[in-house]
């Protein structure tokens, strides 16, 4: 689960993502329900981001509470016992920001299905014309509190779990060895945080390029988060390169499980479709679609390990972006020379030279060099 340094998402926010979330849980979303449900996702970042979070926490518990202190039933106990938390029943009116358009309503007794949620949040419900069941605002809160506190409960144990910030500055690689065995090799301007626990080997891939080379342990998974993407191992080797717009994967040894973020708002908890990648393969994963690679440049992808960059028919828009991750000297394309030509070889990324002179002497470029920059055009 990728988590934000610091949430500056308020508690209504938070409380109406509560409400949702359960009101998904239950089954409870009609047509039209669904359709404001998709409003309030779409009306800001803020409330994707407060939904996700509750929608992780809840299903990462296990991880999170190891202990089991945090368990929903205990929640609507404890604030149950709090009078603050208990507002009178009004049976004529509906909860929260969602209130029905006026004139008569006429109302019927229903059950909800339980739909995985605990036995104590099983009541009985009014259903407005429209469909849609109704909880009363008493048990809607008090959900609304639990869940709450579980989020604040999850993120206190989550931040108390130790860990290890690694980073490379520009031009820089190195090696670290983690307490399990396994190691990560970080490319240059990169940066990966590390939390272990009993149950889990988590690293957050912040930026840039890694190498994993994982120590086998079937009752910890290793998981590699890089935004809403995750990859997890049990005992293998892979690159991670997190870039600008998606991430790619690229397995060198072993098998892995890619599980892409959630594709639609429409569907914000959908269940996990992993897709496993073995040996010599390689996947793009961005917010909209998880794309296997045909032909992967496999050595092009590890070859930053060599201190080498391997380029296979490459735009000089990817040719300048590789170019500057280990260049102080940018590598700037002008618009004119954009399309003239792909590069394919083999350059030194310690060594800039060995790339300038080659586009040098390509006869459709002229390149014009600054104390700043190296600027390529077209010459014709």
């Amino acid at each position: 689960m990728d988590r934000p340094v610091q949430s500056r998402i308020n508690t209504q926010i938070y409380e109406e993502a509560s409400e949702w979330f359960i009101d998904c849980r239950a089954g409870d979303l009609d047509e039209a329900a669904r359709a404001e449900f998709d409003r309030w996702l779409r009306k800001s970042p803020e409330h994707q981001s407060a939904y996700l979070e509750m929608a992780a926490i809840w299903n990462e518990g296990p991880i999170l509470d190891p202990t089991h202190r945090w368990s929903v039933e205990a929640l609507i106990a404890q604030a149950s016992t709090d009078c603050a938390n208990v507002i009178a029943l009004d049976r004529g009116s509906r909860p929260g920001p969602r209130q029905p358009a006026p004139g008569p309503r006429p109302t019927q007794a229903v059950q909800p299905t339980q739909a995985n949620l605990p036995s104590t949040t099983v009541q009985s419900v009014s259903m407005a014309d429209s469909g849609r069941p109704v909880r009363s605002p008493a048990r809607r809160r008090l959900l609304a509190v639990a869940a709450c506190i579980l989020v604040i409960g999850g993120w206190l144990t989550y931040l108390r779990t130790p860990q290890v910030l690694f980073e490379t500055a520009l031009g820089e690689q190195r090696s670290f060895a983690l307490k399990d065995g396994s190691t990560i090799q970080l490319n240059s301007l990169s940066r990966v945080r590390i939390r272990y626990t009993d149950q889990q080997r988590t690293v957050e891939l912040l930026q840039g390029q890694v190498l994993f080379n994982v120590a086998k342990d079937s009752t910890r998974p290793f998981t590699v988060l890089s935004g809403q993407t995750r990859i997890k191992a049990v005992g293998t080797q892979f690159d991670v390169y997190r870039k600008e717009n998606d991430t790619v994967v690229t397995v060198v040894e072993g098998r892995v499980a890619v599980v892409p973020p959630p594709l639609s708002v429409d569907s914000p908890a959908p269940p996990e479709n992993p897709q496993f990648l073995s040996a010599g393969e390689q996947i793009a994963v961005n917010p909209r679609v998880a794309r296997r690679i045909a032909n992967p440049n496999l050595a092009g992808a590890v070859a930053w390990t060599r201190r080498q960059l391997i380029f296979d028919s490459a735009s000089l828009t990817d040719v300048a972006t590789e170019f500057n991750r280990y260049n102080e000297r940018k590598l700037v394309i002008d618009p004119s020379a954009l399309g003239t030509l792909h590069i394919s070889g083999i350059f030194s990324s310690t060594d800039p030279t060995s790339l300038i002179r080659f586009l040098r002497n390509r006869p459709e470029l002229r390149v014009i060099e600054t104390s700043r920059e190296i600027k390529v055009e077209s010459n014709r």
